[in-house]
């Protein structure tokens, strides 16, 4: 059974902060929740570099797009350039994620 979370501050939770909190609710020591989200970042990018995407439980889907080499106009002074191919990630939230901001503003 989960404890409810008590946040005592209004600013952003640290990495740190997230793992001792979610330990505390859990009963999972520090050390094996860090080593459970090093192996869920190293699952995540291989599955970026495997597929292109990959899904963040019910929070959404991360994905990696291509933006090939183009032509651009630069504004200040009109002169061409060329803008380098790269990558993007995208990330698509999921419809639970969207009813519950919309559900705080309403």
């Amino acid at each position: 059974m989960s404890k409810k979370l008590i946040l005592e501050s209004d600013k952003p939770l640290t990495k740190t902060q997230i793992i001792k909190l979610m330990s505390d609710n859990s009963n999972i020591s520090v050390p094996v929740l860090k080593e459970i989200f090093e192996d869920y970042q190293k699952l995540l990018f291989a599955e970026l570099d495997r597929v292109g995407e990959f899904k963040l439980f019910d929070l959404g889907k991360l994905k990696v797009t291509y933006v090939p080499e183009r032509e651009r106009v630069n504004p200040l002074n009109g002169e061409k350039m060329i803008v380098k191919a790269k990558a993007r990630l995208k990330f698509s939230f999921s419809k639970n994620i969207k009813e519950f901001a919309n559900s705080l503003y309403i």
